[in-house]
């Protein structure tokens, strides 16, 4: 009797091995679902629609209490707080009078993403609640101030400034605030 050959997919490691490729595609697409927030996986779905003034939590926010504790920095997709791309920030200047933007449109340094540190730091100001100009030394570019962060900590070191003025946008249109007259910069999140 002549036996009939079969094919790798109708054996038993065959079937084994495709079993686990659906299971590893299927894990990875829901992993990749979930990163993006396109499926809520574990969190309580009225809880993630609310919001909440990270200033009315003790330790400002994450429920970390601020000080050397607070090391690692917050995830910028918490529920706490409003997306990014619908913060706004007040422009504060020294006389005292203010202009409401778009928060992801502040520019600080020539740049909307990030605030630099004479030290070599750059972070997202995504993670920043505000920041509070003292000086500004246009002879090297830089300035000295506060920079409180959600999380609670503060960073003093001198914040580069390229000379560039602050600049934003809100629904009228463009606002820039030349360097020396800037007083304080407020995210609302």
């Amino acid at each position: 009797m002549a036996e009939t050959a079969k094919g790798f997919w109708h054996t038993a490691p065959g079937v084994i091995t495709a079993v686990a490729a659906l299971v590893t595609a299927v894990g990875g697409l829901l992993g990749v679902l979930v990163q993006n927030d396109v499926i809520e996986w574990g969190r309580d779905s009225q809880q993630s629609a609310t919001t909440q003034d990270p200033a009315a939590t003790p330790g400002g926010g994450y429920g970390r209490p601020a000080g050397p504790e607070a090391t690692t920095a917050p995830s910028t997709n918490t529920p706490d707080y409003i997306p990014w791309s619908q913060a706004t920030a007040d422009l504060v200047r020294q006389d005292g009078t203010r202009t409401t933007v778009k928060a992801a449109t502040v520019g600080l340094a020539c740049d909307t993403e990030t605030l630099a540190f004479e030290n070599g730091q750059k972070i997202s100001l995504e993670i920043v609640r505000s920041i509070q100009f003292e000086a500004i030394y246009t002879d090297n570019s830089s300035a000295d101030g506060i920079v409180a962060l959600l999380d609670g900590r503060e960073l003093t070191d001198p914040i580069h400034t390229w000379n560039c003025p602050v600049m934003a946008q809100n629904e009228l249109g463009p606002v820039e605030i030349k360097l020396e007259n800037i007083h304080r910069i407020e995210f609302h999140r």
